[in-house]
């Protein structure tokens, strides 16, 4: 049963966009797919959510055309990646202006390293959702690393695994 109306045939963009991006499963499988978790027992172990929630989100995503299905070998039975399409790959601003509000008015774990989201073209942090603040590029996936807060290592290059 959905949680709320339907507003995929809305003039307004916003509510039209939320239709498809609204649910906070579908943001954060999102930024899992931006940062390599493309197999659905990855996504499901790093977001902690049940298989048939991730399934049904996984579903709807394909439906609206922001990831596409991906056969892979490795087993007997059929298994696939899910990609961003170009439509998903299109959502990387509508993430980093999450990231860059939830660092500013949002309290963090004491534990936790902020997220950097950064420009690979020149090296430099920005506080911006769609541009370098420094070099004034556009930040595509191409163009951009993330420093994920909640994880060791080094950051991750978005265009190695989108």
């Amino acid at each position: 049963m959905p949680l709320r109306s339907v507003w995929s045939d809305k003039a307004c963009p916003i509510a039209r966009s939320l239709d498809v991006l609204g649910d906070a499963w579908t943001l954060v499988i999102m930024r899992e797919l931006f940062t390599g978790n493309t197999r659905f027992e990855r996504l499901r172990v790093a977001l902690g959510v049940a298989d048939k929630v991730l399934s049904a989100r996984l579903t709807r995503m394909t439906e609206a055309g922001l990831v596409t299905r991906v056969p892979y070998s490795g087993s007997v039975r059929p298994r696939v990646e899910y990609r961003l399409t170009d439509a998903g790959r299109d959502a990387l601003p509508v993430l980093h202006a999450l990231a860059l509000w939830g660092a500013a008015h949002t309290a963090a774990p004491e534990w936790a390293r902020p997220m950097a989201i950064t420009c690979t073209g020149c090296g430099c942090p920005t506080r911006s959702a769609d541009w370098c603040t420094t070099c004034e590029q556009s930040l595509t996936a191409e163009r951009t690393e993330w420093t994920r807060p909640g994880a060791d290592g080094p950051p991750v290059r978005l265009a190695e695994v989108a």
